[in-house]
């Protein structure tokens, strides 16, 4: 039994599904958001390289990030925190090493702030270790 529209339901339908597409279109690509992931992935590829050379770590680095997200090591996040950044993840030297969680927070400028990671005190340099604003965490 095949049911019958009225033309009012067939325009109305149509009238919803346009407006609908529209909006979904117009929000995906709305400037704003391009230009917030833009600045986003600013953020993140510097808390990456001031990552590796505060903590002068080696070539071999493995860094999961929100740009470089790994749902089986874990989440990782970048937050904007009343005009400073904090962005968190996981890295390991090597691929015999278990994944180790870190949290960078920097300023406006992109200027670190502080820097905490997991791992043991005897895995890091000197020069690294009295360094105030990097915190090794156990």
């Amino acid at each position: 039994m095949n049911k019958k529209y009225t033309l009012g339901q067939i325009i109305f339908a149509l009238t919803v599904g346009f407006l609908a597409a529209t909006s979904v279109y117009f929000s995906s690509t709305s400037p704003d958001i391009t230009i917030q992931r833009e600045s986003e992935e600013a953020v993140i590829k510097q808390s990456e390289k001031l990552f590796m050379t505060t903590l002068q770590m080696p070539n071999t680095t493995q860094i999961i990030h929100p740009l470089n997200p790994d749902r089986d090591v874990g989440k990782s996040y970048i937050y904007p925190l009343d005009g400073d950044w904090q962005i968190s993840g996981f890295y390991r030297r090597n691929q015999n090493e278990e994944w180790r969680a870190w949290l960078i927070n920097l300023d406006n400028s992109l200027k670190l702030i502080d820097l905490r990671v997991q791992g043991l005190i005897s895995e890091f340099d000197e020069d690294v270790l009295k360094k105030e604003n990097v915190i090794i965490l156990p």
